[in-house]
């Protein structure tokens, strides 16, 4: 009997060992303790593994790598951050830092980020609205998405995105639009602009522009 029952234990234990969520066959526990690794390409891996696992335990490691040397580890934390979701809002702070990094691709995600974390990120707003006129294009869709899904928490915002309705690329004139739509009424000074935009050759553009109008002027 004492035999069968440290079996059954055993099975049981297997059992939850394997509902663990993994990554390439390793928990999230490795990957935070490899995320302060010497090598920068383990800590980079570790990182795109947090962001995999959507690892909420590891949101204090990840506002710390937000300050990594490397680059790369920075974009991979944020990353991580925005996989996670509502659930990083402690990283605010540093995340509103990383939006003036030097590296785009850092900027970007600490963008999308931010935008994922929702109303606990409000006060980011100022400088995810200066970000609509990076140099990078991709920067600026970004940024222009995340402001869209802070909705009204963002509509100091309006004026800038009124004017990436003119951006030179369609995919921030596309994203423009659509982050005024998630704003409703409080975008109401945009309509003269999203009317003129109406009228543009891409197809995209126009169906974006028509959502905005259409949540904006409540029809």
């Amino acid at each position: 009997m004492r035999k069968l029952i440290v079996l059954t234990f055993g099975v049981v234990a297997a059992g939850c060992g394997r509902s663990e969520p993994l990554h390439q066959g390793k928990p999230a526990s490795h990957w935070m303790q490899a995320l302060q690794n010497g090598n920068p390409d383990v800590r980079r891996e570790s990182a795109q593994a947090l962001a995999a696992l959507k690892a909420k335990d590891a949101v204090p490691l990840l506002v710390t790598a937000l300050n990594d040397k490397e680059p790369k580890v920075r974009a991979g934390a944020a990353v991580a951050l925005w996989s996670v979701g509502a659930s990083a809002k402690e990283g605010v702070p540093q995340l509103t830092v990383a939006l003036k990094d030097k590296s785009a691709e850092v900027r970007l995600n600490a963008a999308g980020a931010l935008g994922a974390i929702g109303p606990e990120a409000q006060s980011a707003v100022p400088v995810i609205r200066e970000l609509l006129q990076d140099r990078d294009v991709y920067v600026r869709m970004t940024a222009a998405q995340s402001l869209g899904y802070l909705g009204a928490h963002a509509k100091v915002a309006v004026p800038s995105l009124t004017e990436a309705l003119k951006d030179r690329d369609k995919e921030v004139r596309v994203a423009a639009a659509y982050a005024l739509a998630e704003m409703g009424a409080d975008a109401t000074s945009a309509i003269p602009v999203l009317q003129a935009a109406a009228k543009e050759k891409n197809g995209d553009v126009r169906t974006a522009v028509a959502f905005a109008l259409k949540k904006i002027e409540g029809k």
